[in-house]
């Protein structure tokens, strides 16, 4: 997606709020826990790796896609994200998705991250309306 996010790191957790659908998650530095129960965003657990945050997310319910293809995964997928520094306006990002009950074996993807560098950059709430295209265009 497109839209940006911001990472608060407190003396605690870590928080990362996104614009898109105004959603949100906890990344539980301390005290791990195993997921209550299955939701979209799962139960993200933290801790350092030298100047790298490794963040496991688990209880993700099934009823999201990976991508607008229609790859998919079950309520077992487990995604170890990596965020490493690597200057002041740039991270790299690593995901391994293991989900031994869709996939023969884990698969990784990674990207750089930039950080907004204009002054006052600031999340704006984006609410994504269904078949808004064809409100706005028709067919």
């Amino acid at each position: 997606m497109p839209f940006p996010c911001q990472i608060v790191q407190g003396s605690g957790n870590i928080v990362f709020v996104y614009e898109f659908a105004s959603a949100n998650r906890i990344v539980r530095m301390s005290d791990h826990e195993q997921p209550p129960i299955d939701s979209w965003m799962g139960w993200s657990n933290g801790h350092w790796e030298g100047d790298t945050l490794v963040i496991e997310v688990t209880g993700l319910n099934d009823e999201t896609w990976l991508d607008r293809a229609g790859n998919y995964h079950s309520r077992a997928l487990k995604v170890t994200e990596r965020y490493t520094k690597l200057s002041d306006g740039l991270m790299q990002y690593e995901a391994t998705l293991e989900d031994p009950e869709v996939y023969s074996r884990p698969w990784q993807i990674s990207m750089p991250l930039y950080r907004r560098a204009e002054e006052n950059a600031q999340l704006l709430e984006f609410k994504c309306v269904p078949f808004a295209e064809q409100l706005l265009y028709g067919r």
